[in-house]
């Protein structure tokens, strides 16, 4: 696995990489298309179809219960790098990992462009965190819940 955004911060060790993130080398076989994948300690999907396996509750730990297949579903680009969107297609898990530089440029171009064409299709997906389907109502500004005015009591 590779090391995530969501894990830096006070826990962030020495190089890096969080404290709850194990390095675990191990090769693999990709369950979709088949090609054998070397692992380096980082891998988290095949680089021939970027397809992942729901293995991590912290990156690396390959303590989760699911063992389903994730799915990519959104790719971004940005001026450094680029981060894969998986999708758990049993429990619905989502999960954000760089890319690595051995990823078919061609599969990230090609979910790129899937992406694009349902935003056009459908418009976006909605911003914030889901629950059981639903998006969960804010209550910021903008964000049509009724505005609470002075103390609670």
């Amino acid at each position: 696995m590779r090391p995530h955004e969501e894990t830096a911060g006070p826990e962030e060790g020495a190089g890096g990489e969080s404290r709850r993130f194990a390095r675990t080398p191990e090769d693999f076989e990709c369950l979709v298309c088949g090609a054998t994948v070397r692992g380096d300690g980082y891998t988290n999907h095949c680089p021939a179809c970027l397809w992942s396996r729901h293995v991590d509750v912290h990156p690396g730990d390959r303590a989760a219960a699911c063992r389903g297949l994730m799915r990519p579903v959104a790719v971004e680009m940005r001026a450094r790098d680029s981060i894969l969107t998986h999708h758990c297609v049993d429990c619905g898990h989502r999960r954000r990992n760089r890319t690595a530089p051995a990823d078919a440029e061609a599969a990230l171009f090609a979910l790129a462009r899937m992406v694009a064409e349902e935003v056009s299709r459908h418009g976006p997906e909605p911003a914030g965190p889901q629950r059981g389907g639903q998006q969960v109502r804010g209550t910021g500004p903008g964000s049509g819940a009724p505005r609470r005015r002075g103390r609670r009591r």
